[in-house]
């Protein structure tokens, strides 16, 4: 794309709107372009025009009568096709003359200059910095963060503006733009030993291992294993979303591993413009355990829409997270839970797993004043489905039925409840 493009109408444009027939030469236009296309420019222009058929070849015929020829008519540019792989509806062009857009030819239409779109987003600036001022009370002569990021942006603008771009080429420029300031490559990265630099070794119980980081994207290792096994990992690939709060995002070196695993890098290599969005909860059963010490992983949103369902749970073992199964899963998440209905009643709750017929007990007691206990069993099977969608209500059954059944007031249980789905936004 080292020509410049003028796409430009025909009737009301060229000449005057007489259609179907066709109306005097707007001279000076067709002047305009006849210099464009010997001044050197290296200018190539497409007749753009709602003509078709018989009008469309009389309209053609016309031009060349006026000494004036077209590289196409009614489709883009061959390169430009290729480029695009395949001709699109739109024309694209740097320069568009048509009688409902343009002024410089005696047309009807009054066209912004560069010098007021510059005018224009330079009052838009200067409004929103005004705004950050006011709220974080800087004086005029102070230096403000946010201002300077709007400033920059100005610039930005401001240099798109002078270089001509067009809506689709500006378009283009903001991708390549995205990519350069989210450090991604612009072509894809192959494995050739210039690429990578040293970045660290580990020796471990299958011997040494040594990673590399990537020099054209700094987000991108290769680990390589003493047997020559190469694996690449990208740390932003993958982005964990807390199931429960969509808002909340992370990064987990066990997401990287499961994701990794189902969506293996390979070479050549062009990361997504976005992430991977991995749905998953974490919760704490005992509280010796730190932060967390269970993990679902439920499901992932591929960076082109596409639910990919994953539905696997783990929790914290010796050295590292261990995979569970379902059920194991829901019984930890209601020992989690329970953490706080304990705290409220004054309760111990003891989750107890037989092994001969694959069951649960949940047997609640009370110290003071002295109560029976009350004991709740559950199957395997009752749990295996209620990993995300049932839980909420199978676990308010579950602690429902303990405090009713041991005579308690169940009104702080539903307060409870209640806020909880307030604070989670859903009912689990």
């Amino acid at each position: 794309m080292n020509s410049k493009i003028i796409a430009v109408d025909f009737d009301g444009t060229l000449c005057e709107n007489k259609y179907p027939d066709i109306g005097a030469p707007n001279e000076e236009l067709i002047e305009y372009l006849q210099n464009k296309k010997t001044d050197g420019s290296n200018t190539k222009i497409i007749l753009w025009t709602c003509r078709a058929g018989e009008h469309l070849q009389k309209a053609v015929k016309w031009c060349e009568k006026h000494h004036l020829y077209f590289d196409a008519v009614n489709k883009n540019l061959p390169e430009n096709v290729e480029w695009m792989g395949g001709d699109t509806r739109k024309i694209f062009a740097n320069e568009y003359i048509d009688d409902r857009n343009c002024s410089d030819f005696e047309l009807p239409f009054v066209k912004e200059d560069e010098s007021s779109i510059k005018s224009w987003a330079e009052k838009e600036i200067e409004i929103a910095c005004k705004s950050e001022r006011n709220c974080s009370e800087s004086k005029d002569e102070d230096w403000d963060y946010g201002c300077a990021c709007y400033e920059s942006a100005l610039k930005a603008y401001e240099s798109l503006v002078e270089d001509g771009h067009s809506g689709f080429s500006i378009s283009i420029t903001k991708h390549i733009l995205n990519r350069l300031i989210d450090g991604k490559p612009l072509t894809p990265i192959e494995d050739t030993c210039d690429i990578w630099k040293y970045s660290h070794s580990i020796s471990g119980f299958h011997g040494k291992e040594v990673f590399y980081q990537c020099k054209r994207m700094s987000s991108l290792f290769k680990r390589v294993s003493v047997d020559g096994t190469i694996k690449y990992k990208d740390v932003n690939k993958f982005c964990g979303i807390d199931v429960n709060k969509h808002t909340a995002s992370y990064h987990s070196g066990l997401i990287d591993m499961i994701m990794g695993d189902m969506f293996p890098i390979t070479m050549p290599y062009f990361p997504e413009n976005s992430p991977f969005k991995v749905y998953c909860e974490d919760f704490l059963t005992d509280k010796k355990n730190g932060d967390f010490d269970t993990v679902g992983i439920f499901y992932a949103i591929k960076p082109d829409g596409e639910r990919v369902e994953i539905n696997r749970f783990f929790k914290e073992g010796e050295r590292d997270f261990v995979e569970i199964k379902a059920d194991e899963y829901c019984i930890r998440k209601l020992e989690s839970r329970s953490l706080d209905i304990c705290d409220m009643y004054n309760l111990q709750i003891d989750f107890r797993h037989d092994l001969f017929d694959d069951s649960y007990s949940i047997i609640a007691r009370k110290d003071k004043p002295k109560r029976q206990g009350f004991t709740i069993s559950l199957s395997s099977s009752d749990l295996h489905n209620c990993t995300l969608k049932n839980f909420g209500r199978l676990e308010q059954l579950i602690f429902k039925g303990i405090i009713l059944g041991m005579d308690l007031d169940v009104k702080p249980l539903e307060q409870y409840y209640e806020h909880l789905k307030e604070e989670r936004n859903d009912d689990i």
